[in-house]
């Protein structure tokens, strides 16, 4: 039964347990008035001075007698039995946490303010101070014992593994004037959670207010759940058993954001017809403060409202947060799921069963599935061809494929046209790229297979790679390639040759034809020269490419993936390290990745048995040069400009023939004029200089 989510109860129900109190407090005035002197009451000073006669009186007998000595305060009042028969959250704390009737005594006394503020008054009087208008540990003790030996041993009931503390239903808080107050000068305060039930205050608890949500989900969203089919019907048949029949059961939701853990949760709710309570640690530690009070509470809440809890970023915890929530799900009833970025292991203690369902990666069939509903929201024809190749290009998941989806309308709408397959690609990049931004260089690609200069074989092997890209998924999953030996999945790529012959180019070409974004790697800021460094620093780069669907680049890579030495000192130690790490994590990786060098031979060689394609970019020959001086010559050229002759006479990459082209066309434009040949021989002079080599024609002078 949902305590707080249950019709108030009449005022029968709610008073019998202040008519103890009442009658309890009943038999105490008077014997306070005994104890403090018929003069007390008339003193509006009272507890704010000690006069010698006080004093005096406080000597004049036995300590530790309660104010209630020799009198039973229960006996002829309405006993527990029956506040418990009327009242559910009476019922609640003595069955759920095992209370006594001296621990139930306890929570009345402190919850009585909260009902009616006449008992501050009668608090001050009975503990002969008007300042207290709070009840203390000692006159809860005097109020609930009859004798010095029971109060002695009723003082158990505030011990450290008492259920009152343990189970945070109170909370001792000292007398902030005072230095190491004695424990029973302590102030007895009930959790307002515990009060609000006694009091059926309904709704979501204040002090979670800030950092929690608790909502009821509609039902009939289990068919979209982003799971597959089995997968999907053993969550839901699991869930279903485990709330038939009071028991608890336990799940670790694993996946990155926009991966649908929360989606789930709530259509899983939904399903069962009960409430979700939600929260994230990140935003709980911030608020919150003592995160261990803060699951008990959410625990708690989640009980009080019969709700499912949904606890996400475990991995936030530290380690002592996560030892408290260890502690808490080893006891929760009900549905916990727990949900992070990654494996969460629980702390040592008692086995929690823990169920874990898998996000990271949603499949093709799901990712298909989420595409195609969003596209057909939106009113975008979702026709299999289109669904198919989103679905395998761009692994994200159905939250990220739904906020694609929008930003793609978006994006059309203020350009004034309708979405299209260039809109939605490049809202799907947008949706994971900015992991990888501060760690890489993102370079926008501005060339296709028309403008690449290479042998035929090349250009076989870029387009293969391409394909290989494309084809991956029905390759690798519809078709089971690679079994039953293990086969990396990514696609690796070398390429290698003389410095400008188009490796960079290149790689803008795979990633325009693959519509995705291409990061270039800068390797001088990856090395560093303390052990272990350059690991974590590869480490973030990888973790980063993992969740984001882009082209890493390496360039200059035999810097990081060369050969291995002979170890004569420390740094060969380490640096064959280093290696042998890239080695494995390349091994893992199953994203798009180029490796450019200059010197092929440098690379280690366990490194080109893991390379799908090693494709070669020579130093281009005549008839090379005068296609790259045709494609990079702007239009409009004088006459006399022979791209033939320029490949015969000046042997230059295709980067020196860009770099001229460019300077021809500013000293042309300087002139007001086409691009001559006159241009071109002084822009190519100019290049020359930079590389430091002498005009072929012009000699030594």
């Amino acid at each position: 039964m949902a305590l707080k989510g249950m019709a108030p109860l009449k005022a029968e129900a709610v008073w019998p347990a202040f008519e103890r109190l009442d009658a309890i407090l009943g038999r105490a005035l008077p014997r306070a008035r005994e104890r403090f002197g018929a003069e007390a009451s008339a003193d509006s000073f009272r507890g704010l001075y000690v006069s010698a006669e006080q004093a005096t009186a406080g000597l004049a007998g036995p300590p530790g007698v309660p104010l209630l000595d020799g009198t039973a305060p229960g006996a002829g009042l309405p006993d527990w039995d029956r506040v418990t028969a009327v009242h559910p959250g009476w019922r609640w704390l003595a069955d759920g946490y095992g209370l006594t009737g001296w621990e139930l005594d306890v929570v009345l006394i402190a919850l009585a303010p909260d009902a009616d503020l006449r008992y501050e008054r009668l608090y001050g009087y009975l503990q002969d101070d008007v300042t207290r208008r709070r009840p203390t540990a000692n006159l809860a003790l005097d109020l609930i014992t009859a004798s010095p030996d029971d109060k002695l041993a009723a003082r158990a009931i505030f011990a450290a593994d008492a259920p009152l503390i343990t189970e945070r239903l109170v909370r001792l808080i000292p007398d902030p004037q005072a230095v190491r107050p004695p424990l029973l000068a302590h102030i007895v305060a009930l959790d307002e959670q515990v009060a609000d039930v006694l009091l059926f205050q309904g709704g979501l608890d204040r002090m979670l207010a800030e950092y929690c949500t608790l909502v009821r989900p509609p039902s009939g969203r289990w068919a979209d759940v982003p799971l597959p089919d089995a997968e999907r019907g053993q969550l839901r048949a699991a869930a279903v058993r485990a709330l038939r029949n009071r028991r608890p059961l336990r799940l670790h939701f694993r996946g990155r954001p926009g991966s649908a853990r929360q989606a789930t949760a709530r259509a899983l709710a939904g399903e069962l017809g009960v409430p979700l309570l939600t929260a994230g640690f990140s935003r709980l530690r911030a608020e919150a403060g003592d995160t261990c009070e803060a699951l008990v509470r959410l625990f708690r809440e989640a009980t009080l409202h019969d709700a499912m809890l949904y606890l996400d970023g475990v991995e936030d915890l530290p380690p002592a947060g996560s030892a408290a929530l260890a502690g808490q799900l080893a006891g929760a009833p009900g549905v916990v799921i727990i949900a992070s970025g990654r494996d969460w292991a629980a702390p040592a203690g008692p086995p929690l069963g823990m169920v874990d369902i898998s996000f990271l990666q949603p499949g093709p069939q799901v990712r298909r599935k989420a595409w195609a509903a969003s596209l057909s929201k939106a009113g975008i024809a979702a026709h299999d061809e289109l669904t198919e190749t989103l679905a395998d290009r761009f692994r994200c998941g159905p939250a990220q494929i739904a906020d694609a989806v929008t930003t793609a309308v978006a994006r059309a709408r203020a350009a004034g046209t309708k979405p299209g397959r260039a809109d939605l690609f490049a809202a799907a990049r947008g949706q994971t790229t900015h992991l990888l931004s501060p760690l890489a260089s993102r370079i926008t690609p501005a060339h296709n297979f028309a403008d690449l200069v290479l042998p035929a074989d090349s250009m076989t092997q870029l387009r293969e790679l391409c394909q290989r890209v494309i084809l991956r998924e029905r390759v690798w999953r519809r078709w089971g390639a690679g079994r039953p030996a293990p086969v990396a999945k990514g696609t690796i790529a070398l390429f290698t040759g003389p410095p400008g012959t188009g490796k960079t180019m290149a790689a803008e070409v795979v990633a325009a034809e693959l519509g995705l974004d291409l990061f270039k790697i800068d390797l001088s800021a990856m090395v560093s020269k303390y052990i272990g460094e350059t690991e974590k620093n590869l480490e973030r780069i990888f973790t980063a490419a993992t969740d984001t669907d882009a082209i890493l680049m390496f360039d200059e890579a035999d810097a990081l993936f060369g050969k291995r030495s002979e170890v004569r000192d420390s740094h060969d130690r380490y640096a064959n390290i280093e290696v042998s790490y890239l080695l494995q994590r390349m091994e893992r990786y199953d994203g798009i990745a180029i490796l450019a060098t200059n010197l092929r031979e440098h690379l280690d060689e366990a490194f080109t048995r893991r390379l799908q394609f090693v494709i070669g970019f020579p130093f281009p020959g005549e008839g090379e040069r005068s296609r790259i001086w045709e494609i990079c010559l702007p239009p409009g050229r004088g006459a006399d400009v022979d791209v033939g002759q320029l490949g015969r006479e000046f042997r230059l990459s295709g980067g020196n023939i860009a770099n001229a082209a460019v300077h021809a066309a500013f000293l042309a434009a300087a002139a007001d004029g086409p691009v001559t040949m006159e241009n071109l021989r002084q822009a190519i002079a100019r290049e020359h200089h930079k590389m430091g080599k002498i005009l072929p024609d012009q000699g030594e002078g």
